[in-house]
């Protein structure tokens, strides 16, 4: 059964009538939603044919030959696609050189029901012989579509996006890729109060000549920071979205993707600007996203928000991009439980991306399973690194073990073991970067003093100088001279940030310098065969409980002082978070026992990185760590 309706039409008036110049629409096949693009994949022309009905769904089999691994094919498609589903087998298109109407194929189309089969020597009876030549000569890739009337009445073919509910919230805009150009998706199904988010087949990709690709097929989340060519970027924002058009360029993060086989799916919510807000109390511009774990109400953390809590919540995303400049992937996929990269500074260029301090953001990401962790991060780091023949042997154990729950180091302290053993290395227990730094660097002030206002001080006076107060100048000039709204937080960071000055910014890029070269010298050390002489580990998510329940007494924070994550932050380094096991607590919401992820963050040496990614790659193999769930709980 095929239902139709009409989601989004665009209007131009040309004399005295109007003309409808482009249209999408909502299709149901089997009770399963489905969005027309604006645009056809190919258009066929004024056509008589027998076909009844608004919408046509149907398959393209190609080069199948004797038809003896058409059903297995099949088969493997009702497995990695959510778009292809039997409906589309009612009518059938034979393309291609090789092929064989008979035998094996004829039985699997007859217990598959089709109805309609066309081939180049069979179709006059449907199509003219033109219309079909203009079909079969468009080359397209093997699997599902949908032939439907275009705007103009033409009969045209449609590449289907199959519409899935957003439980998670986590959508600031759907961008589907026509040509090189992200166009706005607006379908609207009964929902609470989120829109439906569109997704291409990936039999079409991996049908394609570039199936060889290393991302082919892939779906991909993009933090709204990321400019992306004819969508307009938010960045949290509402002033942000109205003060600036659509974007006339992808910046080379997204291409490189897009260009390795990877399908961008939509842009996700994000704390304001990439910094730090709490989702009661202070996300005004737009409502946070939800995370999945625990009792559904946990503080989502950010500031890759959306990034974090799609990727813990829907099945048929694979990839969620952030980016991380004081922890905004890291907290996410700690507190979601899921896997979560900081790359070091420099790992993919960050041209077209929105800034908070170019010396210390980075381009990250988030999965659920660890072997596509690694070979992702591979693809899309490609030569800014390079793997080694040996892992490091060393762990530097942190002393924050010493103050997290008994559960959550009965979760920890085997884990540790297990990847010692594995190492077959040493660990060095209740390690204190404090204590090591006061010993060796050779400065008169104790670490947290030294760099209690760096991190602070460098994301505040750039943003503010760089971002913030352009926006003010640009809205005030479109608005009357009224100022934008900012949310709370972000412009009291941003006022810190103008108080520090070009002088006090300065002294702080010098603090960050003295601390990464301390660390490459005296911390995380080089060693020829494994990158990194040593791999810190302190526990980021020791399965703590922060409700979105709870409202704050003041949004006015500064991120002062040092700890563990601010290693990688400040000395620019490569950092992964992974989970490892959850603990149970009582929530008081849904009045039953639930369970929160415990997760633990591996750091090395600058330029390690695949040391860390051929790491979870390996630990998966041993079965250290394993693919998370979706849902309630990652185990």
């Amino acid at each position: 059964m095929v239902r139709i309706a009409f989601t989004v039409a665009a209007f131009g008036l040309t004399c005295a009538y109007a003309r409808i110049s482009s249209v999408s629409r909502t299709v149901i096949i089997n009770d399963s939603p489905y969005y027309l693009p604006t645009e056809p994949l190919v258009t066929l022309g004024q056509d008589t044919h027998n076909i009844t009905g608004d919408a046509l769904p149907f398959t393209i089999l190609a080069d199948v030959g004797d038809g003896s691994g058409v059903k297995s094919s099949v088969e493997n498609w009702e497995t990695i696609d959510d778009v292809f589903n039997k409906e589309f087998l009612n009518t059938v298109v034979l393309a291609g050189s090789s092929l064989d109407a008979s035998g094996d194929l004829m039985s699997f189309l007859n217990e598959s029901g089709t109805q309609m089969m066309l081939t180049t020597t069979d179709m006059s009876s449907v199509f003219s012989a033109s219309t079909f030549s203009q079909l079969t000569d468009a080359d397209l890739p093997a699997g599902p579509y949908i032939l439907a009337h275009d705007a103009t009445g033409s009969l045209a073919v449609y590449a289907p996006l199959r519409l899935h509910y957003d439980h998670s919230q986590f959508l600031q805009v759907y961008g589907h890729e026509i040509r090189w150009i992200y166009e706005v998706v607006s379908a609207s199904l009964d929902t609470d109060s989120s829109p439906y988010i569109a997704v291409p087949s990936r039999v079409h990709t991996l049908s394609k000549n570039d199936s060889e690709l290393p991302l082919a097929g892939l779906r991909v989340s993009v933090k709204d920071l990321y400019y992306m060519k004819g969508l307009v970027t938010s960045a949290g924002n509402r002033a942000f979205y109205s003060t600036y058009p659509a974007r006339n360029s992808t910046g080379p993060a997204i291409t490189r993707l897009t260009d390795l086989g990877a399908h961008m799916v939509g842009t996700t919510k994000m704390v304001q600007f990439a910094n730090g807000d709490r989702a009661t109390a202070d996300w005004v511009d737009y409502h946070a996203p939800f995370s999945p774990r625990g009792d559904g109400y946990l503080e989502p953390s950010g500031s890759s928000t959306g990034a974090g809590t799609s990727i813990a919540t829907l099945d048929w995303l694979d990839v969620s991009l952030g980016s991380d400049t004081g922890g905004s992937v890291r907290s996410p996929a700690a507190l979601n439980g899921v896997y979560g990269i900081r790359p070091s500074v420099g790992a993919i260029s960050l041209d077209e991306v929105l800034p908070l301090s170019p010396i210390l953001d980075t381009a990250g990401y988030l999965t659920r399973s660890p072997k596509l962790f690694s070979s992702f991060g591979k693809a899309w780091y490609g030569e800014s690194f390079q793997s080694y023949p040996a892992f490091p042997k060393k762990l530097l154990v942190s002393d924050d073990f010493l103050s997290v729950t008994d559960a959550a180091n009965a979760v920890y302290r085997p884990w540790i073991e297990k990847l010692r053993s594995f190492l077959g290395g040493e660990t060095a227990g209740n390690y204190s970067i404090e204590g090591h730094w006061n010993a060796s660097s050779g400065i008169q002030a104790e670490l947290g003093v030294y760099l209690n206002e760096t991190y602070a001080t460098l994301v505040a006076y750039y943003q503010w100088t760089n971002v913030g107060k352009p926006l003010f100048e640009d809205y005030a000039a479109q608005n009357g001279g009224r100022s934008p709204h900012i949310n709370p937080q972000v412009r009291y960071r941003w006022r810190y940030g103008e108080s520090k000055g070009a002088d006090g910014y300065a002294a702080e890029l010098e603090k960050r310098e003295t601390f990464e070269n301390w660390t490459l010298s005296n911390f995380l050390t080089d060693n020829a065969e494994s990158c990194t002489e040593s791999i810190f580990l302190y526990p980021i998510n020791s399965g703590t409980y922060s409700s979105r329940e709870t409202y704050y007494s003041s949004p006015f924070i500064i991120p002062f002082g040092f700890s563990s994550n601010r290693v990688a932050n400040l000395a620019r380094s490569a950092e992964v978070v992974i989970p490892i096991g959850q603990i149970p607590f009582h929530s008081n919401i849904t009045e039953v026992e639930e369970h929160l992820p415990v997760s633990i963050s591996l750091v090395a040496r600058r330029g390690c990185d695949f040391v860390l990614l051929d790491l979870v790659d390996k630990l998966a193999d041993e079965g250290l760590v394993q693919e998370v769930k979706t849902g309630r709980t990652a185990f």
